[in-house]
């Protein structure tokens, strides 16, 4: 699916922006990011997909869709909610050494993921993702039974990308035990769930529901809707094990 199209003049035009006086609490939605990316011919208008980092070893990864990460460039946008309260952005290409893709495609998933070197000149970035990043522990390396409550975080159709960042969660269930899908190359490890999400979605992680806002599990990640033709859908979520799996062969030099 691809990521929604929408009017970004006053974000790509905005800077840092900030809230209310009094930062909210962090929770754990607030977590998930948005990637804007501007189209060239179109300048307008531009494409936005969820993201969130994953901490593994002292190094940072931003994980999203694979399809997302076509979309993007070096002057995409990383905007997120910083740990005071404010929303901010930085360029994707702040983090990536040369003119290289700075993204890693699984081959068997719909998955991307970069890892974001320390550079000099972002520290105070990389500072605030380190406080928004979820340890790679918390990646679940097995499925959650069938029923199991999910909270999956994005930010579809644009909904609460705007000056105040505010990812929205919504409560669904797992609906189907690993299996596979079709895709353009051939099959994936896909789980099916509850209930199917808009555009933009795409790249946010699901979250176990059960939890205490100092604790997150991730058991998945958005990337899609399967439906037939009586309009009925469910969406489709990559296992968090390939997700887990993936930065652990980057960690390796895989």
């Amino acid at each position: 699916m691809k990521s929604i199209l929408w009017l970004v003049v006053a974000i790509f035009t905005a800077g840092s922006v900030a809230v209310a006086d009094a930062p909210k609490e962090l929770e754990p939605w607030d977590r998930i990011v948005c990637i804007q990316s501007q189209v060239e011919s179109k300048p307008d208008t531009g494409k936005l997909c969820s993201g969130f980092f994953v901490e593994a070893e002292g190094s940072l990864y931003l994980v999203t869709a694979g399809h997302a990460s076509e979309e993007t460039n070096l002057n995409s946008r990383i905007r997120y909610r910083d740990p005071s309260g404010k929303t901010q952005w930085v360029s994707l290409k702040g983090f990536v050494r040369g003119e290289g893709n700075p993204w890693h495609r699984n081959p068997v998933s719909d998955l991307a993921i970069a890892k974001l070197p320390a550079v000099d000149g972002a520290e105070a970035y990389l500072g605030h993702f380190k406080e928004l990043a979820i340890s790679l522990e918390s990646v679940c390396r097995e499925c959650s039974p069938r029923t199991t409550a999910v909270v999956t975080v994005g930010f579809p159709l644009a909904i609460g990308a705007g000056d105040e960042i505010s990812p929205v969660a919504v409560v669904g269930h797992i609906a189907s035990r690993e299996t596979t899908a079709k895709n353009t190359w051939g099959t994936e490890p896909i789980i099916f769930c509850s209930p199917a999400l808009a555009q933009g979605t795409s790249g946010g992680p699901a979250f176990l529901q059960s939890e205490t806002s100092n604790k997150t599990t991730v058991v998945g990640m958005y990337i899609g809707v399967v439906n037939d033709a009586s309009g009925a859908k469910l969406s489709k979520l990559v296992p968090a094990r390939i997700i887990h799996d993936g930065i652990t062969r980057m960690q390796n030099g895989g």
